[in-house]
Order: C-alpha cells, then structure tokens, then sequence
C-alpha cells in the first residue's frame, strides 16, 4: 500500500505481470480449445494427426522453413508424402497417391497444424520482443 498525493492508502499493482499472466492464460485457453476439438477426430485422423504432431514436433525450432512467411509448397508435399508411407490402410492400393481421399487428408490436416503452430509461434515471439 502506498500514499499517493494524498489519496490515502492504494494498492499498488505490477502492470508489466499482469499482461503477462493474462497473455499465458489465453494462450491456455486456446490450446485447451485446440485439444478438445482434436480429441473429436477418428481413430484414422487421430493417427495421422499423431504422425504429423511428431514430424512437426522435428521441423519446430527458430529459424524453421515451417515459420517462413511464404512456406515451400515442396517441403509441404514432402512432408505429407512421409506421412503417407507410414500409414497401413487399404485405400492407398485403389488410384495413384495424390488423387486419395487419405492423402488430401493428410495434406488439410498437416495444414491445419502447421497453421496452429505458427499462429502460437507468431503470438509468442510478439510477446517477447523488447
């Protein structure tokens, strides 16, 4: 507590924790919200999302060509083409690989994480710059 120009005794609060506190909160939230909605997926779009979170998991470190403002469509494909050899499921036996229904899954679902993480990279690295 502190006497401020007569105003008696007020409470003096941290404003550079505060931020802080609420940013880490939200940042909570929003990948409990992320969480959630990832547990609602199948059984199939839960492995392959485990593949993905493993090679991502790889590719997440400063100065990733994953945090490029313009990432390489190439790096992209080549990422969803290792995702795909490590799956056993029939349908990649019936037509050429790029025209399955599992590789374009593969392919939105390395997009949406690839998205969620630089979304969470951009925010953090906002947060601590001087």
């Amino acid at each position: 507590m502190a006497d401020r120009d007569g105003l008696g005794e007020l409470p003096l609060f941290d404003t550079e924790v505060r931020p802080v506190r609420e940013f880490v909160a939200q940042e909570q939230r929003q990948e409990d919200d992320y969480q959630y909605i990832t547990r609602m997926y199948s059984a199939l779009a839960r492995q392959i999302l485990d593949l993905i979170e493993d090679i991502c998991d790889q590719m997440e470190y400063e100065g990733s060509r994953m945090f490029d403002e313009y990432m390489d469509r190439t790096m992209l494909l080549t990422m969803v083409d290792k995702i795909y050899d490590k799956i056993d499921h029939q349908e990649k036996q019936d037509c050429q690989k790029k025209e399955q229904l599992l590789y374009q899954m593969i392919l939105s679902l390395l997009g949406g994480e690839i998205y969620h993480r630089r979304c969470r990279y951009r925010r953090k690295r906002n947060m601590f710059k001087a």
